[in-house]
């Protein structure tokens, strides 16, 4: 037998066919729902009754000629029994037996929505404690918490963000897009004031809302007025605070707009532990996140640490074939080869040292760069460079460097970014290169050394047939004429680099020279080329060619070289000669101070003077111009004047101009210059004395001294 069987029953046996209402107010009901009717009576419902005693269990009150029962539960839960005044009087003990009856009901009615609530609230507690996705959950919670509470149509969720020090909307339920626009401050408005103070808000009127809310800036209420229908108007609310622990995190909020009903303190209660769910699934949230994070770095230093060994059996695989490649000889060419199978892409190199282009396309092609352009990009730096060209084409240019010695660089056209791999290739490869180009001029210097043995046998001359016969050897007719060219490097840092500059510079002589017969060899700061010629007169070819030598070699930033080049003269017996002419020449060009390039016979008159002793020289100076060295003197321009008026070939007119001087004190000056000298111009033999000293002067730069003044 239910519930309404028992009180039917017992209205039945004490108001025999009596009519009668029965009307019900469940906590959260702003009025009372009319639940059971008996006959026919039509009765007004009940008005709203108090119970003058807090403890009362029932209270009658009469209305309208009518008389109603009224019985007070738990929770605010009210039954009211309506019938016609007088029809049916009741004793204190039946009130009591019908309390009970009804209060049979009411527990039945709580137990189903206690389970009903409890299948949820596992639901929801199982989907905390198993689902990953956060933002997923918690969006589950909030609606989770607005069925719990049937009288609220929206919610959302706010955590609190330390880099903006904001209450930033996590989940929302309700509400638009523009919800998530609404951050407040800490203790800005209704959620930012139970975030502070850690305490839940329960307001049941707009009043008390809009009045909380009026500490919320401009912006917010804006984007929380935009984020619902404009029809709806905000009639209650419930904010509690979200606590991990000790920490408050969040905020989690319940509106009312549209719905009916007024709130409890069992709803408020509700929503505490859905803050508290929500807790929970930020904390296995977090904890999976770390876990998550812990594994992916586990993951990726496993990753990385296979990927580094294979790396590196992929290094020493390379480093292993380009050793072997160098172990066996195979020479340049074939390690810039092999590079390119390696990297799967077109790697070509500049030979500094030896003047060579290596590409893997075997036929002959223009290199994207000259040898001028890849000296002075390398002149200042070491390290390797990107070029853009104008043809909108980019190349990386690694360098090898041996010490100081610049040896070349490879060319690596950017088709395709250089991976880690490409990088550690080509910094294997040159190591590589290196070796084999150190070692390839170890080698040349061997040659060079017995080249300039050969050499010396030939300035001695002591078996000429033999000589003969070794030249032909080696390629040169000693029979022919011959001449000696010198190219001596004039200033150079540290003998490393000078020994890579001779052997450059030696390659350069050997490509630009090729159809001539003659021995080229290193030795110290100086290049030798013995040069054979069918007839005197192609020496002055031979000099064009070294004169575009040398300016290609200044072009890719060469050290400064002097050449002396000697007379060409028939036969072996002569080979000394042309030695000395082509020393003597550099003598010459040392003495006064110059580089470039000079034949014997351009040195004229001088030559008269180049086995003459330095010091012989001075001291003839010294004894003819020193009177003019003096300070009085110098004062008065006299050696100048006096230089000026020979190199004018003794035009007074034209070196008055040059000096810029009255005709008159031309004259002053060089009557001075003859008294203090003690010679006399009109003299021939004074003259050519003067004259003599003039050139040498001008031949030997002289610089007087203090001891000379």
């Amino acid at each position: 037998m239910d519930d309404f069987t028992l009180i039917q029953s017992f209205f039945n046996k004490k108001c025999k066919n009596v009519p009668y209402q029965v009307w019900i107010q469940q906590s959260q009901d702003n009025h009372y729902q009319l639940t059971y009717r008996q006959g026919e009576c039509e009765l007004t419902p009940p008005p709203l009754l108090s119970f003058p005693n807090g403890n009362s269990k029932y209270t009658i009150t009469q209305h309208k000629n009518n008389v109603y029962f009224a019985f007070s539960y738990p929770d605010e839960y009210r039954v009211v029994v309506g019938m016609l005044h007088e029809t049916c009087l009741l004793k204190e003990d039946e009130l009591e037996h019908l309390f009970l009856l009804f209060y049979l009901s009411y527990s039945q009615q709580i137990i189903l929505t206690k389970e009903s609530e409890l299948d949820i609230w596992i639901e929801s507690i199982r989907k905390t404690t198993s689902s990953l996705d956060l933002d997923e959950l918690l969006t589950n919670i909030v609606s989770n918490a607005l069925t719990f509470i049937p009288v609220m149509d929206a919610g959302y969720l706010q955590l609190y963000d330390p880099e903006t020090e904001l209450l930033v909307p996590k989940a929302a339920v309700g509400f638009n897009e523009n919800i998530h626009s609404f951050r407040v401050k800490i203790g800005e408005a209704i959620t930012g004031h139970v975030f502070q103070e850690g305490k839940p808000i329960m307001f049941g009127r707009k009043e008390e809302i809009y009045q909380a809310m009026s500490t919320m800036s401009k912006g917010n209420y804006y984007h929380l007025h935009a984020a619902v229908d404009k029809t709806s108007y905000l009639k209650a609310l419930i904010s509690v605070p979200v606590s991990m622990g000790e920490k408050r995190i969040g905020v989690m909020t319940v509106h009312q707009f549209n719905k009916e009903g007024k709130l409890t303190n069992r709803d408020l209660h509700l929503l505490q532990g859905f803050a508290a769910q929500a807790a929970i699934a930020i904390h296995n949230a977090q904890l999976y996140s770390e876990l998550k994070m812990r594994f992916e770095e586990v993951s990726e230093l496993s990753e990385q640490l296979m990927a580094k060994n294979q790396f590196l059996l992929k290094r020493n695989d390379i480093h292993k074939t380009l050793t072997q490649l160098s172990l066996q000889n195979k020479g340049t060419e074939t390690i810039i080869l092999e590079l390119n199978r390696m990297m799967d892409r077109t790697v070509s190199f500049m030979d500094f040292l030896n003047m060579e282009y290596y590409s893997k396309k075997q036929i002959l092609q223009h290199p994207p760069f000259s040898m001028e352009e890849i000296a002075k990009i390398f002149s200042q730096r070491k390290k390797p460079v990107y070029v853009d060209l104008s043809d909108q084409t980019s190349h990386y240019l690694y360098p090898i460097y041996s010490g100081t010695v610049f040896l070349g660089c490879f060319i690596v056209p950017m088709t395709r970014p250089l991976s880690q791999l490409d990088q550690i290739t080509i910094e294997q490869g040159g190591g590589i290169l290196a070796l084999e180009l150190v070692k390839k001029q170890t080698l040349t210097e061997v040659y060079y050394k017995k080249t300039h043995e050969f050499f010396n046998e030939l300035l001695q001359n002591k078996d000429p047939q033999l000589l003969l016969a070794k030249g032909k050897e080696l390629g040169i007719n000693l029979s022919a004429f011959l001449s000696v060219a010198i190219f001596e490097i004039t200033a150079y840092q540290d003998l490393q680099t000078l020994e890579a500059n001779i052997h450059r510079l030696s390659s350069i002589l050997k490509k630009g020279l090729l159809t001539v017969d003659m021995l080229v060899f290193g030795f110290n700061n100086k290049v030798t080329l013995l040069i054979s010629l069918k007839n005197p007169s192609l020496i002055t070819e031979i000099t064009r060619l070294f004169r575009s030598i040398l300016a290609e070699w200044e072009s890719s930033e060469g050290p400064p070289l002097s050449v002396g080049i000697s007379t060409p003269h028939e036969g072996l017996e002569h080979i000394s000669k042309s030695y000395d002419e082509a020393s003597k020449t550099l003598v010459y060009l040392a003495n006064r101070n110059r580089t470039g390039l000079m034949r014997y016979e351009e040195i004229g008159l001088n030559r008269l003077f180049l086995n003459q002793p330095t010091q012989e020289i001075q001291h003839f100076l010294h004894e003819i111009l020193s009177p003019l060295w003096t300070e009085k003197a110098k004062s008065n321009h006299l050696e100048q004047t006096l230089i000026t008026y020979i190199a004018s070939n003794r035009s007074a007119t034209q070196t008055a101009e040059k000096l810029h001087i009255h005709i008159n004190t031309f004259y002053q000056r060089l009557k001075k210059i003859e008294e203090l000298l003690n010679l006399n111009f009109n003299e021939p033999d004074d003259f050519l004395t003067i004259l003599l000293a003039c050139h040498l002067q001008e031949s030997f730069h002289h610089t007087p001294t203090s001891v000379d003044t």
